[in-house]
């Protein structure tokens, strides 16, 4: 009979995140502005986790023990527009930490180059 109990707490947790993650979470509900309609696009990110274990002693007796638990994560990531002339897509752009420097590493080299420059004794390179 163990086994119906980690089959039980199994689908208990996926009929869970199957209600969370069905399509009108993922393209959300239009809404309309004026002439425009939007509407949200989302991506979800889904886990679960189930355990269980049986256990006896010598004196006859034995015991059950299960659980499971499951998370989702909803991340907007673009809406799409839509308006009398035209359909077009905004995505959300979410910057990591790499992209952040990179993005900002010509700023950083200049401000380095206009410190140096200032500072006594140094020579500006010349421009050929």
């Amino acid at each position: 009979m163990p086994e119906n109990n980690v089959v039980l707490v199994l689908q208990a947790i996926v009929g869970e995140l199957r209600a969370i993650a069905r399509s009108e979470t993922i393209v959300g509900a239009p809404v309309t502005v004026g002439e425009r309609t939007v509407v949200p696009i989302s991506k979800i990110t889904v886990g679960f986790g189930a355990g269980g274990g049986e256990g006896s002693r010598s004196d006859k007796s034995a015991g059950f023990g299960g659980g499971g638990g499951g998370g989702a994560v909803i991340d907007p990531t673009a809406f799409l527009v839509m308006d009398k002339d035209r359909v077009h897509l905004l995505t959300i752009r979410r910057q990591g930490a790499v992209d952040a420097i990179l993005e900002a590493a010509p700023d950083i080299l200049e401000t380095i180059k206009n410190w140096s420059a200032k500072k006594p004794g140094s020579e500006q390179p010349k421009s050929p």
